[in-house]
């Protein structure tokens, strides 16, 4: 039986960091054959859309200069297989375009670049079929030769988007099939999403590697002109657009200060549009001043933030269940969330949204019950409490961990809290070992089913590397990888939820909250976030 999946494709008016695979294989039989594809062209019954070509006929603001300032700075721009954070990708948004696309629904992925992409579950292949009549900003054809180049630059530069791909050849001007390894969930949003940004071939072989860095050269709405990751990077219009009738705006400034204090100066004085990622004080101040809030908690790729536990250690408290009950038991996660967001977190007890399709709403979670708490402890032969070490980096995760701590007191628990820079943070939730650390703060986007598996797989490279592995929670994360049913992963989610909850205690979220930003009332339409942290649809910007 064939089984085809159609991505929504919606109108050019909206537009997972994901992490190391496993690559546990899977039988399959004839009776699971899966061909799994998203078209272009499909057909969304719920929009009425029939394709990506904008034809509304409402008058549209035309022309300006959106300016946007930010505290944040990326090592590189233009070279999307380099990339080390969210930054990067928002920064080279205006030039650079990638094969597929989150869709709005946020759970699913729509071809952009690609007209079609499908993958045969049997035959081990993947076929991308690319849009004709689209060149790069320099002229460079976008064509299948440009795309093997491009996935060649994310190889040679160790990503981990390509582990299950064995080869891949183009076999027309404008289709490249791949051999896969192994079958599974994540393939197209690995290689056409996360590994799909392109660049111009030709510039990068003429430029070298440092030169591209600093200057996009895609197929996007903008054009880079000048760039300075210190202070300044300038996009014109692209007036080779392949998207008829877009961008709406002129250009685009990005400007970039050393700090969130010299940002916010900028932005309330009138010389910037957009504010990025201004910390949770700045924008509650922003909010009593009025200005719009771009998105909300579940308006796009949502992250939820929560602690988590080195739970496989032995002789470490934590690798008690019942002890990581009590902890979760004695903090007051809706206090917590208020104190940290104000109305900008929302309160969850698990790691997905209301409304997605990984939500669970038989998940009991811990509300704060104090007693509770000192009960599991004495159980478990600490009735004297301990001291438990969490790490973290920045301001804000001290904020955090301090509200912890005070929680923890009460019920006897010293939390000792370790403050360290962002690489060494990184170092010790990304890198393999059991003594890593015992506490930590996890911030987790878990609206796309796949990033499920990349997290809290059998062959974990993220948070859960240092979590306790359970067979049933590595089986339920087999049937979301691999399964070809959507009810039964669908299924396999709903039990996840609540194993890695309410059975085991591997983590405890607190709050869901998106990335803030915000706008004066000059911006019609910004075009950020929609779907997916660090993804922007430049083309859709607006001004009044």
């Amino acid at each position: 039986m064939l089984r085809k999946i159609s991505a929504l494709v919606l109108a050019l008016t909206i537009l997972l960091t994901t992490f190391g695979c496993s690559t546990k294989t899977t039988e399959t039989d004839n009776s699971s054959k899966a061909d799994v594809s998203t078209t272009s062209s499909d057909v969304s019954s719920d929009t009425g859309t029939t394709s990506t070509e904008d034809t509304s006929t409402e008058d549209t603001a035309q022309g300006g200069v959106l300016r946007i300032v930010t505290a944040g700075k990326g090592s590189g721009i233009g070279f999307p297989a380099g990339y080390t954070g969210y930054y990067e990708r928002i920064y080279s948004d205006p030039a650079l375009e990638s094969l597929a696309r989150i869709a709005e629904d946020k759970t699913s992925v729509e071809p952009w670049l690609a007209e079609d992409i499908s993958i045969d579950a049997d035959a081990l292949t993947m076929v991308v079929t690319l849009r004709e009549g689209i060149s790069f900003s320099d002229g460079t054809p976008f064509n299948a030769e440009a795309v093997i180049k491009n996935w060649n630059y994310y190889i040679e530069n160790g990503s981990n988007r390509f582990n299950n791909v064995e080869s891949f050849e183009a076999t027309g001007e404008y289709e490249v099939t791949a051999k896969l390894t192994e079958y599974d969930n994540s393939t197209i949003l690995n290689t056409c999403v996360e590994g799909g940004w392109m660049i111009s071939p030709t510039f990068f072989e003429e430029n070298g590697e440092d030169v591209v860095y600093t200057t996009p050269v895609g197929t996007g709405p903008f054009v880079c002109v000048s760039s300075n990751l210190d202070s300044e990077i300038v996009y014109e219009k692209n007036e080779n657009y392949w998207q008829e009738g877009k961008p709406y705006l002129d250009g685009i400034t990005i400007t970039l200060c050393s700090d969130s204090t010299t940002a916010m100066t900028i932005f309330k004085s009138g010389d910037a549009d957009i504010i990025l990622f201004p910390s949770t004080t700045q924008a509650q101040e922003l909010e009593e001043l009025g200005y719009q809030q771009l998105g909300s908690a579940d308006a796009y790729f949502p992250s939820t933030a929560g602690f988590t536990f080195s739970s496989n250690v032995e002789g470490s408290p934590v690798s008690d269940v019942n002890v990581r009950k009590a902890i979760c038991y004695a903090i007051d996660s809706e206090a917590i969330t208020k104190a940290l967001g104000g109305d900008l977190y929302e309160f969850t007890n698990q790691l997905a949204v209301p409304g997605s399709e990984s939500y669970n709403d038989q998940v009991a979670g811990y509300p704060y019950d104090p007693e509770k708490a000192k009960e599991l402890l004495a159980e478990a032969g600490y009735a004297d409490g301990f001291t438990l070490t969490a790490t973290g980096s920045g301001a804000e995760q001290e904020a955090f961990y301090t509200l912890i701590q005070a929680y923890l007191q009460e019920v006897g628990i010293t939390l000792e809290i370790e403050l360290v820079d962002s690489a060494v943070y990184n170092a010790k939730r990304m890198v393999a070992g059991d003594d890593n650390y015992e506490g930590l703060i996890f911030l987790q986007g878990a609206a796309v089913k796949e990033r499920y598996f990349d997290v809290f797989g059998d062959n974990p490279t993220h948070y859960a590397r240092s979590m306790a592995q359970y067979d049933d929670v590595n089986s339920l994360m087999d049937i979301i990888k691999y399964s070809t049913d959507d009810d039964e992963v669908n299924q396999a989610l709903m039990d996840f939820q609540t194993k890695i909850i309410d059975d085991y205690c591997l983590i405890h979220p607190m709050y869901i909250s998106g990335y803030l930003m915000y706008a004066t009332d000059s911006v019609v339409d910004s075009g950020l976030m929609e779907t997916h942290k660090g993804w922007w649809t430049p083309a859709d910007c607006k001004l009044q």
